[in-house]
């Protein structure tokens, strides 16, 4: 991944691309269960049997992994391109233009296909550009990043850009949430982002829009789940999770007129949860665990780290909660921070621990280089265990993905040796 301050969580993978059914996750008949995730620009995955590996080799692969819900088992991540000559990644021909969401084949090769929003913004030598202009310095590396995507009961994607937020407290509002319209995916609309300020006709970078925008789900009626960070009156930690009713969306591009810009009176959301300094105050991770019908909410700061709530964004006291760190022990080398959370259709979880250090509390956190985690949690009579890591040592772990192929015939898997991928 960037060597940047990138908040962004997990999902949980089925036939519409966000949810899943409860089914045995080692059904008779071989069924599989695999667990992904983004690390140091590339995706690398485990299974329930015990296999591991490599997915997509580093090529600027970030955040989080949502699959075409046509069982093709292609799928998309957020991407842009790497600044650090020893990645491999490096050396590939950078896609175009810089930043946006990248469409990989059912063995995890770029198709060449890329989802964005056209602006005049490109790398020297390149003949498609977007909307999200350079660093002073050249690079695109802290002007936007695609964070969290879904896939709605249509097939249109909505994926989310955290903007310029990059470890700073309190974090910017100029994130924003876009959808790609199925089936061709080339025309889009900005459903909610900066209103003001900033640069062109879409106000990228300026203010108004989303608040460190992380993880998006799927509600069982269709409607879209948003995690953001965010403070109140003092500066004091305040994350939401807000809730998009599926009726008030875009269906297509024509809703949001010449400009791109969906208009604000259209669009109906709520308030699911609200975080405090006691209870979640950075929500970045919300999956749907179908094992006790419930939300799961994570924080990548705070003790809980995770919690688990009903329909209504009501607190259960069952499952119960799992720890975290406390504001004053970022850094705790035993400890972790999940920057979201997704469950295998029994209920286990895993989430990915960044492994947050920061400077001073809340000032310039970012990911401990080599200090991230994939964990994993089983509950026992539906208690929480202590969490446990699977895999270690990785760099800027941000997402989570799961499929299962009693739900999902078509997971994404490596090609074969020797095999060509198309």
């Amino acid at each position: 991944m960037r060597r940047s301050r990138v908040f962004a969580a997990v999902t949980v993978v089925g036939l519409l691309g966000g949810l899943v059914s409860p089914v045995p996750a080692r059904a008779a008949g071989g069924h599989t269960v695999y667990t992904y995730w983004d690390q140091n620009e590339q995706q690398d995955f485990l299974t329930d049997h015990g296999g591991s590996g490599v997915l997509v080799p580093p090529y600027d692969a970030n955040g989080q992994m949502c699959l075409f819900p046509d069982g093709s088992g292609r799928f998309v991540t957020g991407y842009n391109p790497t600044t650090d000559p020893s990645n491999p990644g490096y050396l590939l021909p950078t896609m175009q233009p810089p930043v946006g969401e990248a469409v990989w084949d059912a063995h995890g090769t770029f198709t060449g296909t890329t989802f964005y929003v056209p602006g005049p913004y490109m790398l020297p030598g390149q003949t498609v550009g977007g909307d999200i202009p350079p660093d002073p310095g050249g690079q695109f590396n802290n002007n936007g990043t695609m964070t969290g995507c879904v896939f709605d009961r249509r097939g249109n994607l909505f994926a989310s850009d955290l903007g310029t937020a990059q470890g700073q407290y309190p974090s910017p509002n100029d994130g924003r949430l876009i959808e790609w319209f199925a089936p061709g995916y080339s025309s889009y609309c900005i459903v909610t982002g900066p209103t003001a300020g900033g640069v062109g006709p879409h106000h990228v970078d300026g203010t108004g829009g989303i608040r460190q925008p992380g993880t998006l789900a799927l509600t069982p009626e269709g409607d879209l789940m948003v995690t953001e960070g965010g403070v109140r009156s003092g500066g004091l930690p305040a994350g939401t999770v807000v809730q998009v009713d599926r009726h008030s969306l875009p269906h297509s591009a024509a809703d949001c007129g010449p400009d791109g810009l969906y208009p604000a009176a259209q669009l109906r959301t709520s308030i699911f949860f609200k975080g405090s300094l006691s209870l979640l105050p950075f929500p970045q991770g919300i999956a749907r665990d179908q094992a006790c019908n419930c939300w799961a909410i994570a924080s990548t700061i705070g003790n809980p780290a995770i919690a688990f709530f009903n329909d209504a964004g009501q607190l259960l006291s069952s499952p119960g909660e799992i720890p975290g760190e406390a504001i004053s022990q970022i850094g705790d080398p035993n400890g972790y921070n999940p920057f979201g959370i997704a469950f295998t259709p029994t209920g286990t979880a895993y989430f990915a621990d960044i492994h947050l250090t920061c400077t001073a509390p809340l000032t310039n956190c970012g990911p401990a280089n080599n200090g991230g985690q994939i964990m994993k949690v089983t509950f026992t009579n539906g208690v929480p265990s202590p969490p446990t890591a699977v895999a270690t040592g990785l760099n800027f772990p941000t997402s989570v993905t799961v499929c299962a192929t009693r739900l999902y015939a078509n997971c994404p898997t490596p090609a074969p040796s020797g095999a060509d991928s198309g």
